[in-house]
């Protein structure tokens, strides 16, 4: 696989920003869940209060979806700059 030339540079600069995106979507899961929780407290979701909710079983579910389409767009990238670092040499 070649090193040299664009190909490395704009791999890179997509992986930040990616990186950075997912970053974003971390964040507000996070914080606005909890930010939000006295006004969510008073709506029930299987018998549970929704911020109650949100906090034990949402985020960490929302984490692993972050994590899963972090992977899958990571692998379809790899898999591309494969295929053109072979076309290259």
């Amino acid at each position: 696989m070649s090193e040299s030339g664009p190909i490395p540079a704009r791999y890179w600069r997509r992986n930040l920003c990616l990186t950075a995106g997912l970053l974003a979507g971390w964040l507000l899961l996070t914080v606005l869940p909890s930010y939000f929780a006295r006004e969510l407290f008073p709506y029930d979701f299987f018998g549970w209060p929704l911020s109650f909710w949100l906090a034990a079983h949402g985020a960490p579910l929302s984490y692993l979806i972050l994590i899963g389409l972090y992977a899958g767009l990571r692998n379809r990238a790899d898999a591309r700059l494969g295929r053109r670092g072979r076309q290259g040499d």
